[in-house]
């Protein structure tokens, strides 16, 4: 106990900031744990050691330490055990001003004497130990060095030991790298002198004033000009709207009906104020109800497709087939049936800036028979 507290005091710190060629001597003490099976008693240790940090990250330990071996057994006798451990070693914190962790692993003699070594005498096996530390500099120039190891002793039966180990010892070389100079201060331009300002030249008098010019003779006053009359208001823009026939049983559309729609449309084109079309088809009341609405809807969708190809927003049209349930003449003679099959285009002016006219082409003859009409594509 006593040759601790003297190593304790000889040592007393440890520090370096990790800095290529640091290099360092110090003494150690600490405890050394057995396995539970090898039914040996926990001993102090004691040693020397010394190290070289190679770079700002690798460096190099060696260390020599000492304790005793005893049974777990009353009156059990005992024997020295020698660790030698060289350790490579790995800075986790390179550069670092002040403490720093590392990890060490290497290679090593262990020497055991009677009755430990499993022969007569002293001899001396390989191990291998790894481990973890922490290296710190409380003071210039001295070390104090925390670590924990594990070593395997390869004796005729392996074992393993844990040795916790402070170390306090004295440290030289390295030190921190030099900062670069700071760069001199730009030496101020001297200031330009002043120049002098130049004396005023001296002042003529101001010539005397013109005689005032002689009085105009009065001039005649001229009588206010009446302003202009206001332009007349603008006349409404007049739109059209359209009544079409069909042949019976068609959703064609003749030239006298293209013309009609057309000029719908440029009306309606040139026409800035808010509106939307309602284009709805009819039927006279020959041939099923149903057949009916279909061929209505099919003779409106015409119809709006040539408004749309004309240049009217898609957006404003809408269609709606009606059927035979809004006649308009009697479908008991052919001349009221022909006034039925209908198409009507109804222009809604939602800003009340347009009046709006009807037209309507003339009816078209009697056709054979109505047919289920083909499918077309219809935009909507």
């Amino acid at each position: 106990m006593k040759r601790t507290l003297l190593f304790l005091l000889a040592g007393t710190a440890l520090t370096l900031s990790a800095q290529e060629g640091t290099a360092w001597v110090a003494g150690h003490v600490g405890q050394t744990m057995f396995e539970s099976d090898s039914k040996l008693k926990d001993k102090l240790h004691y040693g020397i050691g010394l190290g070289h940090w190679y770079t700002d990250t690798w460096g190099l330990d060696i260390r020599a330490l000492r304790s005793k071996l005893q049974a777990d057994l009353p009156g059990a006798p005992s024997a020295n055990e020698t660790h030698t451990l060289i350790s490579g070693l790995y800075n986790l914190r390179p550069g670092a001003d002040n403490w720093y962790p590392y990890i060490a692993a290497g290679l090593g003699g262990t020497n055991v004497g009677t009755p430990y070594s499993g022969t007569g005498d002293a001899t001396t096996r390989l191990n291998y130990h790894a481990g973890l530390g922490l290296m710190g500099k409380p003071a210039e120039n001295f070390l104090l060095d925390l670590s924990g190891k594990a070593v395997r002793v390869e004796l005729p039966k392996s074992r393993t030991e844990y040795l916790a180990t402070l170390g306090l010892g004295y440290t030289w070389g390295g030190g921190k790298k030099a900062l670069p100079a700071p760069a001199p201060a730009p030496v101020p331009e001297p200031k330009p002198e002043p120049k002098p300002e130049p004396k005023p030249e001296p002042v003529a008098p101001p010539p005397p004033p013109p005689p005032p010019p002689a009085p105009e003779p009065p001039k005649e006053i001229a009588k206010p000009v009446p302003p202009p009359p206001p332009p007349p208001p603008p006349a409404k823009i007049v739109l059209d709207e359209a009544v079409l026939h069909f042949a019976n049983g068609k959703a064609e559309l003749g030239p006298d009906a293209k013309a009609a729609i057309q000029k719908v449309a440029d009306g309606l084109k040139a026409y800035k104020g808010d509106y939307t079309l309602v284009v709805s088809g009819h039927t006279s009341s020959i041939g099923g109800k149903a057949l009916n609405k279909s061929l209505s809807k099919l003779r409106a969708d015409a119809v709006a497709n040539v408004l749309i190809d004309s240049g009217v927003p898609a957006h404003r049209v809408g269609t709606v087939g009606v059927g035979p349930d809004k006649p308009i003449a009697d479908n008991a003679t052919k001349d009221g049936q022909a006034k039925n099959r209908r198409v009507e285009i109804d222009v809604k002016i939602n800003d009340g800036k347009a009046e709006v006219r009807k037209t309507e082409t003339g009816t078209v003859d009697t056709a054979p028979a109505p047919k289920p009409p083909a499918k077309k594509k219809v935009v909507k």
